[in-house]
């Protein structure tokens, strides 16, 4: 039973109690301790939890846009003391916690608590013990659950050296030994195998049922909070999902600086969440985390390669790329140009691979030029690459009035090779984007970007120089920002060419 008073705020003096072991707290209509919207604004919809786990209580922030505080720091999760003070977002409502130690956390929970011998065991099986063990094993071989299968022998030959010692009578250790396998089956095969056993314990007989009666009640609490778990990060990856349309939208810096510290606060409780459930349940996990379509899976799959992977994607960023896409697809001219990086990609990708650039970045040549070696612009920039006379000459092209090497397409490709590995070694390959973004930009545009952005508080920091975080706040210019996915486009399309109709 766990009672909290509250201290301020709209509901200063009152007292709720629950014997639940999750105890919602929010402005919400699905919140067990719900808060007025207009006395108490500091108080997300789902603002908190109060989790009774492992034998004891937590509070656990779920995203709350103004932070749950203890003694004035913001906690994600924080294991209580009795009589601890929490408050519900910085300046909002303050309550006292206090919880039954004895009876742990009380109404649903007290099943955990039944003694075994306050049962009536049913009447002694009609066969014996270790047969029906070794039968089931048997049985679980054939099925190919070899694990379970080990564990059901290994208990079978316990029970037989237990009644050999008690001189062939029942040894009285049955329900011991099947209750320690049991622990053993949960431990290293989870669900699937739990349910077996459960099976497996009730053909034994006797005063085992008990133990099937306890493993109900640990199964069915280890379910439950994964449910809980999963739909704490469905309601997260909303908020999130909410908070970067709205910086798509938003235009004012300091705002946008606002909206993004809020993102890191709500993809830090998702990542919290997520590696819990990992813990209770490695194969929901994972299935949460690969979520979602197949470009979803491209994008993850590219960001993999370069140690880039981030928990949200702006869904701007995707749109774009999905366009580019899209427009690559019904291009006229898709196959030509196939055809034509075909017939350089060998040359390109003996130069890259000689200073171990990922395929990826090749594209660049498709964005920019279409893989033309006779490609020049109206700035002065030439070759498949589109390097500028001064960039060309600093990797030792000869580029005069007479002799422009840059129009030679393994001369450029070599002298382009080198010039992304020196981007890439300037930014991180966890940064390619970033390295992406200043071939487009030029290094001193992206590297002015940085020293705008070293100007603010932890500006200097890793999170800070993210492409995802300057993406997001717009400080990059918007062909950047459009050129990225741009070149991510080219490369999906030519990983799928059968797909497009390109093979």
């Amino acid at each position: 039973m766990i009672r909290i008073t509250h201290l301020t705020g709209s509901r200063k003096g009152k007292v709720d109690s629950s014997g639940k072991p999750t105890v919602r707290l929010g402005r919400a209509k699905d919140c067990d301790v719900r808060f007025d919207a207009q006395g108490d604004p500091k108080v997300s919809n789902h603002h908190a939890e109060f989790l009774y786990e492992d034998g004891s209580w937590f509070v656990v922030d779920t995203a709350s846009t103004n932070g749950t505080l203890i003694e004035g720091k913001r906690i994600v999760k924080h294991r209580l003391r009795q009589g601890e003070e929490v408050q519900i977002g910085s300046g909002g409502p303050l309550v006292k916690v206090e919880f039954d130690a004895k009876d742990g956390a009380g109404g649903s929970m007290k099943t955990e608590a039944v003694r075994l011998d306050s049962l009536q065991p049913p009447p002694p099986p009609a066969f014996d013990a270790t047969t029906e063990l070794r039968r089931v094993s048997a049985e679980l071989e054939q099925s190919a659950d070899t694990a379970t299968a080990r564990l059901a022998e290994v208990a079978a030959k316990k029970v037989a050296e237990e009644r050999a010692k008690a001189g062939g009578k029942s040894s009285g250790r049955t329900l011991m030994i099947m209750a320690g396998t049991m622990k053993e089956v949960q431990d290293s095969a989870r669900k699937k195998t739990a349910r077996r056993w459960v099976k497996v314990v009730a053909a034994v007989g006797g005063v085992a049922t008990v133990v099937v009666l306890a493993m109900g009640v640990v199964i069915g609490r280890q379910r439950r909070q994964i449910r809980e778990l999963v739909e704490q990060k469905q309601r997260i990856d909303q908020e999130i999902e909410a908070v970067q349309h709205q910086m798509n939208e938003e235009e004012d810096g300091e705002r946008l600086g606002a909206l993004e510290d809020k993102l890191t606060t709500l993809t830090g409780n998702a990542k919290h969440t997520l590696a819990e459930l990992k813990q209770s349940d490695q194969d929901t996990a994972s299935e949460l985390a690969q979520a979602g379509d197949d470009l979803d899976r491209q994008i993850r799959d590219i960001l993999r390669k370069f140690d880039a992977e981030t928990y949200a994607v702006p869904p701007i960023f995707k749109d774009r790329l999905k366009f580019h896409i899209d427009e690559l697809a019904k291009a006229p001219n898709l196959k030509f140009v196939y055809s034509r990086k075909q017939r350089y990609w060998p040359m390109i990708t003996r130069e890259f691979n000689a200073l171990g650039l990922p395929e990826e970045m090749a594209y660049l040549a498709w964005a920019e030029t279409q893989f033309d070696p006779k490609a020049k612009s109206s700035a002065g920039a030439a070759g498949m690459w589109q390097m500028t006379a001064t960039t060309a000459q600093g990797y030792g092209l000869t580029v005069d009035g007479k002799v422009d090497e840059r129009f030679d397409p393994a001369k450029e490709t070599k002298a382009a090779a080198r010039h992304i590995a020196n981007l890439l070694a300037e930014y991180g390959s966890d940064s390619f984007m970033l390295a992406i973004a200043s071939y487009n930009r030029g290094e001193a545009g992206v590297r002015r970007v940085l020293h705008q952005v070293a100007q603010e508080p932890g500006g200097f920091r890793k999170e800070k120089r993210d492409f995802w975080h300057l993406y997001r706040t717009k400080k990059l210019p918007e062909e950047t920002r459009e050129y990225v996915p741009k070149v991510l486009a080219a490369a999906i399309v030519s990983r799928e060419a059968k797909k497009y109709g390109l093979e």
